[in-house]
């Protein structure tokens, strides 16, 4: 639909605008200045849209113009042919632009994802980076259907999958200076932890599902009060003293008066998970590997100064 008047009379996008305005500023002297164009020009686009709806629209009165009841309906719906007109330049405009999909755990996002994005969304104005957030464990499998572009997730991936290491987790045990685990030592055992109520993450996330899968293969059967997403809540809960809580050490606990230990699993190692920025082999262009490569040397230059 052309924004010019049609030469068969049809209704035109210009004709809408125009009774838009006018139904806004209840004038047509100010609907016309408001369209830089004369008061008769704007008569004459009224007059071709009530044509061709079969109905009068405005009541003229010394008071200015008003909408009838017919005029109220054909308001709503010229308010969403306006926006969906400029929905469709947003969305053209959006199409000339990069667009990556980035797949992180909220405590990965918060982590690696803020300080890095920060410093690299600045340095490339044209790439729209859009971080979906979900558990690491199920970020695989988002990253496998094609539901995200890049994604971090723990190590190995499949083999349609390339990656790059970018930091390791560590699953470790949070209570309160003073708590009977307070003992100074750097590591705690599965089997203590049984005793105590228990708040963990959700098993789609890599804490909460190594801690399960540990526990189950030595037969333990711990108590768990609470489960959540998010770390933060994990600690609060420990905080106020609802239970031990079991989460990854990425988690940012600032604010937070909390002593730790590592969680050691039956072979006497920490338990834990290497983390890595994955993508499609075949399926991901060049500057999205060099994202994820940036992505890498950027965290891995903040471990080597910490």
């Amino acid at each position: 639909m052309s924004d010019s008047i049609s030469a068969t009379g049809d209704v035109t996008l210009r004709d809408l605008q125009t009774f838009i305005s006018v139904a806004t500023t209840g004038s047509f002297r100010s609907a016309a200045q408001r369209m830089y164009t004369s008061q008769p020009a704007v008569s004459r686009a009224i007059a071709r849209l009530e044509r061709a709806v079969g109905a009068e629209l405005l009541e003229r009165g010394p008071r200015g113009a008003r909408l009838t009841a017919a005029g109220a309906i054909a308001a709503e719906h010229a308010h969403r042919v306006a926006a969906t007109l400029s929905a469709l330049r947003t969305d053209l405009a959006e199409g000339q632009r990069s667009h990556i999909r980035l797949g992180a755990a909220a405590t990965a996002a918060g982590s690696y994802l803020a300080p890095f994005l920060a410093e690299w969304i600045p340095a490339h104005p044209t790439v729209r980076v859009e971080v979906l957030e979900d558990g690491a464990v199920k970020l695989r499998e988002r990253l496998a259907v094609g539901e995200c572009d890049l994604a971090i997730v723990p190590l190995p991936v499949s083999g349609e999958l390339e990656a790059i290491p970018l930091a390791h987790l560590t699953v470790c045990a949070f209570f309160p200076q003073g708590h009977t685990l307070d003992t100074g030592q750097p590591t705690i055992a599965v089997e203590e932890l049984i005793p105590y109520p228990l708040v963990v993450n959700n098993t789609n996330f890599i804490a909460g599902r190594l801690f399960e899968q540990e526990c189950e293969a030595a037969g333990l059967y711990p108590r768990i009060l609470y489960r959540s997403n998010v770390g933060q809540t994990l600690a609060a809960l420990a905080e106020a003293g609802l239970g031990v809580a079991v989460f990854g050490d990425t988690v940012d606990l600032r604010g937070f008066d909390l002593e730790s230990r590592s969680v050691r699993i039956e072979n006497g190692q920490r338990m834990g998970r290497e983390l890595a920025v994955a993508w499609h082999r075949t399926e991901t262009p060049e500057w999205m590997r060099q994202f994820a490569s940036d992505l890498a040397q950027f965290q891995h230059r903040r471990t080597e100064t910490e």
